[in-house]
């Protein structure tokens, strides 16, 4: 069996938004403008995405502050393909323009394509000399929304809500500890989201009256997208099929449910009531007990803390634990 590692790289990275839950709290806006250079961008609004080649991207911060933005907290890079909805998450430490450009350049490593362009929002992370430089030197189109207009990153917001924040939730994440366990949590939803995880784009809107009817295509995995797009090399597809083969979905599935709870972990630190200790090891994500083969027995050691356990079964009661919306039966339903 092939040992799968096209896919499996490790990155670390950064991440921007609110905070909102269906129980009616609104989010928690952290985007700060960047006017150094904001009238030298070009704008790209929702309507001019007509992009069919992979490699142009739209790029956003989650904020993983919890209901209060005040003090430092960690951040997620959400960077999505326009073409096929590849996506990447990378954990940032801090908010700055070189933890950004950093964060690019690992991004670059991670895509199984050339970036060709980057669209941001008008935060001053973006907006800057360092990040401008970088793309002009690397010949990648920079372009920017318009302010207040999310939907111009209609994309990428869309990511947002549907990977990052029903995996990673709305907790506030701090420190080393949190920024050294996520990183892990993201290698494992890389793979889970663009091998196996179909998706359906908008092809037209039709309007009768005052209805309007929206037109989808067959709905595929943004693995399938880019292997139908004819970009990359033989050799190089030749690869992320094997990749694909070699591992398990059910596995994969249970690792992240065990690595999206070290993070849950991590966040029971940031409260007032309950403690956690800083000495708590990583949970690293392992690619080869995501191979294909019968599956082992899920731990079922007792949790150390009480709390946790509440922590954890709040988490689901707010429907945040994984909780992707089917519209049809699972394929692994009756396994």
């Amino acid at each position: 069996m092939p040992k799968p590692t096209a896919l499996d790289e490790r990155g670390d990275g950064g991440s921007a938004s609110a905070f909102s839950t269906k129980n009616g709290s609104r989010g928690i806006s952290t985007t700060q403008a960047g006017t150094l250079l904001k009238h030298q961008i070009p704008i790209r609004t929702f309507q001019d995405w007509n992009e069919t080649q992979p490699g142009f991207l739209e790029v956003d911060l989650v904020a993983h502050c919890g209901i209060h933005a005040e003090g430092g907290y960690l951040y997620t890079l959400t960077l999505t393909d326009i073409a096929t909805g590849w996506t990447e998450c990378l954990p940032l430490l801090y908010r700055s323009g070189e933890a950004v450009l950093m964060a690019f350049q690992r991004a670059r490593t991670l895509f199984p394509f050339p970036i060709l362009g980057i669209d941001a929002d008008n935060g001053g992370e973006f907006l800057n000399e360092e990040v401008v430089a970088y793309c002009e030197q690397e010949q990648i189109t920079f372009t920017r929304g318009r302010p207040y207009q999310k939907r111009d990153q209609c994309f990428v917001e869309q990511k947002n809500g549907a990977v990052v924040r029903q995996v990673v939730g709305y907790d506030r994440l701090v420190g080393g500890h949190a920024y050294r366990q996520l990183p892990e949590l993201y290698r494992a939803l890389r793979l889970y989201v663009n091998c196996y995880q179909p998706s359906m784009k908008l092809q037209s809107k039709l309007r009768a009256g005052k209805k309007v009817r929206c037109v989808y295509d067959t709905a595929k995995t943004p693995l399938q997208r880019l292997l139908l797009s004819g970009v990359l090399p033989v050799q190089k597809q030749q690869e992320l099929i094997e990749v694909a083969h070699a591992l398990d979905p059910l596995r994969l599935f249970q690792q992240l449910e065990q690595l999206q709870q070290a993070v849950f972990r991590c966040a029971t630190g940031c409260s007032p009531f309950v403690s956690t200790p800083s000495s708590a090891p990583i949970r690293v994500f392992s690619v080869d007990d995501c191979a294909a083969g019968p599956l082992q027995a899920s731990e079922s050691a007792p949790d150390p803390a009480a709390a946790l356990h509440s922590l954890y079964r709040e988490q689901v009661r707010r429907n945040r634990v994984l909780g992707w919306r089917l519209t049809h039966k699972g394929p692994y339903e009756v396994e």
